[in-house]
């Protein structure tokens, strides 16, 4: 059986067709009622931007820059960002303002968490890391209140933001004035081991006093030469008791024995580390140049070391105290806080429509409801 509604009698239709109206025109009455008690809100808007970092690059991009490298990796971009808005959320901030603008009052609060609450139920932080943008959006009845409101918000806001990073600056400097301190007397003890070992040995220039002990090594051998040969041919035709021949002999004995001594290889039980002995002036064994050259240059190159990191940490503390001396904003704003002139809510328009379909609705199922209800009751 099919439901025919063109089969109800006249007056019956004239009937519900009255109620939808009335219905309809209740629901529309109530929704201008809604529209004209309801207060207006307004919403206004703050926009910063982190300030343009002046510490400049940190140092892990100071050693990516020297090695040439392009590190994938995010150097701590968005973390300003991120500050900024847990700085608008904090409770530091929030009282701040409730005390300024007498919200537990405003609000109607006995208790200043609750105030608290209900500040962040009227505003709300927006973070767009990409854009690296922090929004802060507020809401009240009054538009000039609520835009005094943001403009306080971003001036205290901007206020502890430089509080914070004013004491992260001034413990940088603090611990880079320790680590200087302690790198300059690694270095003063760096260069008292090198003093200590050119002294030791009579290192006054290596590379030069080895060539001057091969030199002389190569003229002794060539006077010791040159005295065999002297001898072998007065052992030709004279005694070997003849006085030129044992003046001879004990020459090349001189001559052998200076030579033993500038040559004069390291014992082999000598430790790893030990350095070798070296002759009584200034010229070092030859055999001992070897060993003498390795110490030096594990000196030399524990010095440089130091050095290079004493002054990379002296260009950083002279860099932080730069910062930590100048007054700058923490961020930047990008779009000041203005008055609206159009309320955000209620929005009337769709409240009406929605109390105008409202009262249809309940007209119609009032007036079809229980006749389709019968309908399905025969049906079954």
């Amino acid at each position: 059986m099919k439901l025919d509604l063109s089969r109800l009698p006249p007056q019956v239709r004239t009937t519900e067709a009255r109620r939808i109206a009335a219905t309809t025109a209740v629901g529309l009455f109530v929704a201008l009622i809604y529209v004209l008690v309801t207060p207006s809100w307004y919403q206004s808007t703050l926009t910063v931007v982190p300030a343009t970092p002046s510490k400049g690059p940190g140092l892990g991009a100071q050693i990516a820059g020297a090695l040439g490298a392009d590190l994938p990796i995010d150097l701590g971009n968005n973390a300003d960002v991120e500050r900024i808005a847990a700085v608008f959320e904090s409770t530091s901030v929030a009282d701040a303002v409730i005390d300024k603008f007498d919200l537990t009052k405003r609000y109607d609060h006995k208790y200043i968490e609750h105030a608290r609450k209900e500040l962040w139920r009227h505003c709300s932080t927006q973070v767009d890391r990409k854009a690296r943008l922090v929004a802060l959006t507020c809401e009240d009845k009054d538009p000039q209140f609520v835009k005094d409101m943001l403009s306080y918000f971003g001036d205290y806001g901007n206020q502890v933001f430089r509080r914070v990073s004013t004491s992260s600056a001034t413990e940088e400097v603090r611990f880079l004035e320790q680590r200087v301190a302690e790198m300059r007397r690694e270095a003063d003890e760096s260069a008292r081991r090198l003093r200590e070992f050119e002294e030791k040995y009579k290192v006054i220039d290596l590379e030069s006093q080895s060539k001057a002990v091969v030199s002389a090594m190569a003229s002794l051998r060539s006077q010791e030469i040159s005295k065999e040969l002297q001898l072998s041919y007065l052992n030709s035709f004279s005694s070997r008791d003849e006085s030129t021949a044992l003046q001879l002999r004990q020459q090349l004995a001189v001559m052998n024995a200076k030579f033993k001594k500038l040559e004069e290889p390291a014992p082999i039980a000598d430790p790893p580390r030990e350095p070798p002995a070296t002759t009584a002036d200034i010229f070092p064994a030859a055999l001992s140049v070897p060993k003498l050259r390795f110490e030096l240059e594990q000196l030399y190159r524990d010095r440089k070391i130091r050095e290079a990191d004493l002054l990379l940490l002296m260009q950083r503390l002279e860099m932080a105290k730069v910062n930590e001396a100048r007054d700058t904003s923490a961020f930047s704003i990008l779009d000041h806080a203005v008055t609206p002139t159009y309320p955000s809510r209620p929005k009337r328009l769709l409240v009406l429509l929605a109390g105008l379909v409202l009262g249809v609705i309940v007209g119609a199922t009032q007036m079809f409801g229980p006749t389709v209800l019968r309908y399905l009751t025969q049906e079954r």
